[in-house]
């Protein structure tokens, strides 16, 4: 679900790689805690960041859970996500979605949400 919301941007977070890692771990938080979210998957599929997966394989990074990119005046966000069986996806999806958003407020945000697994 991608969903876009207009709003000034006032807490710019490009520049610094301090605080977009920050920033990540905090929309971290929220989507691990919208109930029926049951696992975090790295934002950029394996098989689609090959050169990712090798440099983290040497360096022992692990891949980024949540995907943070600038452009302009907006934050674009993505995040891959498993929901528990007993929870409609759509809702959980449209719930995680709505906290990140409520959380970047004021600034432009476009939210991109996957569901990669159903079921525990």
């Amino acid at each position: 679900m991608t969903e876009f919301l207009e709003a000034a941007n006032t807490s710019p977070v490009g520049g610094s790689a301090a605080v977009s890692t920050a920033l990540a771990e905090e929309l971290l938080g929220l989507v691990q805690a919208v109930e029926g979210v049951h696992s975090v998957y790295p934002a950029q599929p394996l098989w689609q960041s090959i050169a990712g997966a090798a440099l983290a394989a040497v360096t022992g990074e692990k891949l980024p859970l949540i995907g943070l990119v600038e452009t302009g005046d907006t934050l674009a966000v993505k995040v891959r996500i498993g929901v528990s069986a007993s929870h409609p996806a759509p809702a959980v999806t449209r719930k995680a979605a709505g906290a990140i958003r409520r959380h970047l407020l004021p600034r432009a945000a476009v939210v991109e949400i996957s569901v990669v697994q159903l079921g525990s």
